[in-house]
């Protein structure tokens, strides 16, 4: 129910023995009823309430943060030359058979990976063993295990080949830098590292990347020989810790009702009780102070080493639209704790599956010459629970090849705490939003992004996103078009639907513009479907669209600058102020880390 201008104008003679006299207070009851019921219950009229993405806005987008955790095995082994490489003798290989280090027998997780290494059948040049050798490797390292295959002394008359396996072990872990609050987690990944027998880079690449997930932390591992036994190796474990960081942005995404231009900070401490914890503080207001101010607070922590974390926000939002004739004033509490754990976690590939409870309360009081009085009041419970993951195939040097992520949510609103009745004015006098909305709905919400590499410069890119409910919902969970979501050029909450499905089109040329800076100009499609389950509604049916273009620059560990030109294509709505295709926008938004500047985190 999107807000726009010049749909309510309320006038009250509040003289004594005037129209209303001392029946005022009811006949307005009575008029913020009419209003709440048939000005703001449909589509194509009036909302009451900012949206989601208004009032909750997620941290600024910063210079995308690909997993740069490593394992360098490459000094593990000292892998020398095969010694029968150019032997020309000739000798039979009835089979091959592996063993450990010093006669040890194979570890059982290897025995899979080695089955399917065998020697050719009949007589071979002996060198042949050089090639069944490094088969042997070339299996383990896809495996990812850091091992060498080695042919000891033995004699060939018939019998099976042996071949020696030496797995890596790290005996030893060397630490590099200061870890801050963190020593002691990191004391538990370096004895989870150490017990690692044999040694597999995945393994050790999820331990680590868990420890470069604890806010403000960097971690890489190298291996070299330790000088005893075979396989034993010393791990240099460096480490850089930043105690906070502070990142702001600038942006005129919003629409002037709620003021077209804002700032936004957000600062956040790391560490603060040494559990892998974040604490945040943020704020973001229009630039004049006056249509919207939003904080938000939050703490997020880890309660395990498998990587679990708990996290629990909150936020407040006020927020009075620049309306004429119309005094509305909304005030969001919004409260939320989610419990995650991470699935996958591989420097290519990454899944998670989480828990929460949110809490939404917005209230709407309408100003007018007695004073101010109730509008709309929305109180929503609910419980989700979330997927959310991301993978990508590399090219040689680095570069993204192919990269697909995305989130599917399952919600259910609850009847807790108070929660708003469907069609109930209460007391005080607050209707809901919308008359038919549902705070005991089932909504599906989802978003796959995939971006494909067409080479050194050109990218394809497309994203879609959706939502599905069988009910009629409130305003906080309706789906929401506009510059903060998808419908670039059009203002956020210009139009909202229970269901939706929509989808955006990118191609992207990456200009080489140097190491430090990255500049991308792209041209855009947008497209939404709307549904609307109230009855009544004009807005039943709609669907949106808008094209454009822009240019990305961004300056490594500094700064990102967005700029975007956006058409719409079609009206908002279909009544009311709003009926009418909006004018182009250019939409710009920087965003920079000013702690640590130029740093990861």
């Amino acid at each position: 129910m999107p807000c726009h201008e010049g749909i309510v104008r309320a006038d009250f003679d509040t003289r004594p023995g005037g129209a209303m006299g001392d029946s005022m207070t009811v006949d307005w009851r009575k008029a913020l009823f009419l209003v709440s019921v048939f000005g703001f219950s449909a589509a194509a009229q009036a909302q009451s309430a900012p949206t989601r993405e208004e009032v909750n806005p997620e941290p600024p987008k910063r210079e995308a943060q690909p997993g740069k955790v490593s394992v360098d095995s490459s000094a593990a082994f000292n892998r020398g030359p095969c010694p029968l490489d150019g032997s020309e003798l000739r000798t039979t290989i009835p089979s091959v058979q592996f063993g450990g280090a010093g006669g040890k027998p194979l570890a059982p997780e290897l025995v899979p990976i080695l089955a399917n290494v065998r020697a050719p059948a009949g007589e071979q040049p002996v060198r042949v063993i050089c090639d069944i050798r490094d088969a042997a490797n070339a299996a383990l390292r896809q495996a990812r295990y850091v091992a060498t295959v080695q042919i000891p002394a033995q004699r060939l008359e018939g019998g099976p080949l042996q071949l020696e396996v030496v797995t890596a072990h790290i005996v030893e872990t060397r630490v590099r830098g200061d870890a801050g609050p963190y020593e002691g987690l990191i004391e538990q990944r370096i004895t989870a590292l150490q017990s690692f027998d044999p040694l597999n880079e995945a393994q050790a690449e999820r331990l680590l990347l868990l420890a470069d997930d604890i806010p403000g932390l960097d971690v890489r591992l190298t291996l070299q020989p330790a000088g005893g036994a075979p396989g034993e190796v010393i791990g240099e474990l460096t480490v850089d810790y930043h105690p906070f960081g502070v990142v702001v942005n600038a942006q005129n995404y919003n629409s002037k009702q709620l003021g077209r231009e804002t700032v936004y900070a957000r600062g956040e401490l790391y560490g603060l009780t040494g559990l892998g914890d974040l604490t945040y503080l943020a704020g973001s207001t229009t630039v004049d102070f006056d249509e919207q101010k939003i904080v938000q607070v939050g703490h997020e922590m880890l309660v395990d080493q498998s990587g679990t974390s708990l996290a629990l926000r909150a936020t407040f939002a006020d927020s009075r639209p620049t309306l004429p004739s119309l005094d509305l004033r909304t005030k969001s509490w919004i409260l939320n704790a989610e419990l995650m754990q991470p699935l996958l976690r591989t420097v290519n590939e990454n899944y998670y599956l989480g828990v929460g409870f949110e809490r939404i309360d917005q209230r709407t009081d309408l100003g007018g010459a007695g004073g101010r009085a109730a509008l709309n009041l929305d109180r929503i419970s609910t419980i989700y629970m979330r997927f959310a993951g991301n993978a990508r195939k590399l090219r040689g040097d680095g570069t993204e090849a192919v990269a697909v992520n995305g989130f599917a949510e399952v919600r259910k609103g609850l009847d807790l705490f108070n929660a708003t009745k469907t069609g109930v004015i209460t007391k005080a006098g607050y209707a809901p939003s919308r008359f038919e909305g549902d705070a005991k709905a089932w909504v599906i919400r989802g978003q796959i992004d995939s971006k494909i590499g067409l080479g050194p410069i050109f990218e394809l890119f497309g994203s879609a996103r959706g939502q599905w409910t069988e009910q009629p919902l409130l305003n906080y969970d309706e789906f929401s078009i506009g510059n903060l979501t998808v419908g670039r050029g059009y203002d956020p909450g210009a139009n909202t639907g229970d269901k939706a499905i929509a989808g955006t089109a990118e191609l992207r040329a990456n200009l080489p513009t140097g190491p430090r800076v990255a500049t991308q100009v792209f041209g855009f499609y947008d497209h939404v479907h709307l549904y609307n389950l109230d009855t009544g509604s004009t807005e039943a049916n709609r669907r949106l669209n808008s094209y454009g273009g822009g240019v990305r620059v961004t300056l490594s560990g500094i700064a990102r600058l967005d700029v975007t030109y956006a058409h719409p294509l079609d009206r908002p709505l279909l009544t009311g102020a709003s009926a009418k295709v909006p004018k182009d926008r250019l939409l710009v938004s920087l965003t920079a880390q000013l702690v640590p500047f130029g740093g990861r985190h």
